[in-house]
């Protein structure tokens, strides 16, 4: 059996809940610090004189966030997930000195004993930093949808409850090294029957979002079949009266009357120019661009919704657009929010315009939504949660897009704005 010194043996729960809180804050980015070294202190106190350190600092964790303007799940998640890689860093960190260490540990002195800690410690260190790697590299946090998933929740607190209470009833018993293997593949199993529950239900919730999305695609398509047909009755009846005014045309250049003539060629003219600027058409014209089918159903569906409110708008997509680089789904809705913003602001305005443009670049694409507007309001007003754009329209949503974008290091989303035009430019580094 190991004996440490209970000095050492405190030093080592003061670095493992440092590693705990520093999981914590590279998941959830708290808005202020400060809280986190309280609590930290108050980690070490817990630890030190109740065993259900865990639960009182993970309440006090939720207690502290909870008011910040933020998802209470995705809190809840990151608080189980930085509690579950301490414990199995802990864990792993243990038995690695029980393996490698134990033959020496009975003749070993007090700092014997303190360079074990220390090894256990920078065991779960790597181990930890590994993991922030990891989650980081593959961006986790929108593969396992920790943001909003509860089956998220369940899994990883079913996952720490089962390994937590083994470990307790492990150190009760004091039979480490006789259980050693058992352990590490009991942890094994554990984490792979969570990883497959989890990818299942992920897969299921992704299938029902596809689903939706192409019923939204097929809407789309039906919306843009009808503006098509309407175009096509009204290039009809243009053509008809076309024909007409270029006959009347004829019988009076064949008169000479230069005057007439002079004053049906405005009239022609001006026919020609309402007709052509309403046709929708004129604002599909580069849709064809667009190759990826849920981008092009989200243009076609807010282009129409533009063009039914009479909203001034001008399209332009002059380059092929297919890779998108990140999760398309997030992308949809990061632009639905974008031009419903745009939309919602400009649809009780006088001449309100929407100018929309998507450009591909070497090193990167983007997409810029601008609109008109007539009153400036403080970004940093319009991006707090619970914020009414009732008043400011131009504010709806920013909170949202906010969120997605803290999920892509490759994601950067600018905002500017003035009396006139509130400017909006998405910007994706490839």
């Amino acid at each position: 059996m190991i004996h440490v010194d209970p000095n050492i043996y405190a030093l080592g729960k003061i670095f493992t809940w440092f590693i705990f809180f520093y999981v914590f804050k590279s998941i959830y980015h708290p808005q202020k610090f400060y809280p986190l070294f309280i609590l930290y202190i108050l980690s070490i106190l817990c630890d030190i004189f109740t065993p259900y350190a865990y639960l009182v600092v993970a309440i006090l964790l939720f207690l502290t966030f909870y008011w910040e303007k933020r998802s209470k799940i995705f809190l809840l998640n990151t608080i189980l997930l930085s509690s579950l890689v301490r414990l199995i860093s802990q864990t792993i960190a243990n038995f690695a000195i029980i393996v490698f260490f134990t033959n020496n540990v009975s003749t070993e002195t007090m700092q014997g004993s303190l360079s074990l800690v220390i090894t256990a410690n920078l065991i779960q260190a790597f181990i930890s930093l590994l993991f922030i790697y990891l989650y980081r590299r593959f961006n986790i946090a929108t593969i396992w949808n920790i943001e909003k998933s509860l089956l998220f929740s369940l899994l990883i607190g079913y996952l720490f409850a089962v390994i937590f209470i083994f470990m307790q009833i492990i150190q009760h018993y004091q039979a480490y090294s006789d259980l050693t293997s058992g352990i590490m593949l009991f942890i094994l199993i554990q984490c792979t029957f969570i990883v497959i529950i989890f990818l299942k239900g992920n897969q299921g919730q992704k299938e029902a979002y596809t689903r939706e999305l192409t019923k939204e695609q097929l809407k789309n398509l039906k919306m843009y079949t009808d503006q098509l047909e309407h175009d096509q009755i009204k290039l009809r009846h243009f053509e008809h009266n076309y024909k007409n005014t270029i006959s009347n045309l004829r019988t009076i250049a064949q008169e000479k009357n230069y005057p007439k003539m002079k004053s049906s060629l405005n009239t022609l003219e001006n026919y020609s120019d309402s007709y052509f600027d309403n046709i929708s058409m004129q604002l599909f014209k580069n849709l064809n661009n667009v190759k990826n089918p849920y981008l092009k159903s989200l243009l076609i569906s807010k282009l129409t919704l533009i063009n039914q409110n009479n909203i001034i708008c001008h399209f332009e997509c002059r380059d092929s657009i297919d890779d998108i680089l990140i999760n398309i789904f997030d992308l949809v809705r990061l632009l639905g929010i974008s031009f419903d913003n745009a939309i919602e602001a400009t649809k009780n305005q006088k001449n309100g315009e929407i100018q929309v443009a998507i450009i591909e670049e070497k090193k990167q694409l983007s997409f810029i939504i601008n609109n008109t507007t007539t009153i400036k309001t403080d970004i940093n007003e319009i991006m707090e949660e619970g914020f009414t754009t009732k008043k400011h329209h131009s504010g709806l949503g920013l909170v949202n897009i906010q969120d997605i974008k803290k999920k892509y290091p490759n994601l950067f989303v600018q905002y500017r704005n003035n009396e006139s035009w509130f400017k909006l430019n998405i910007v994706i580094i490839k």
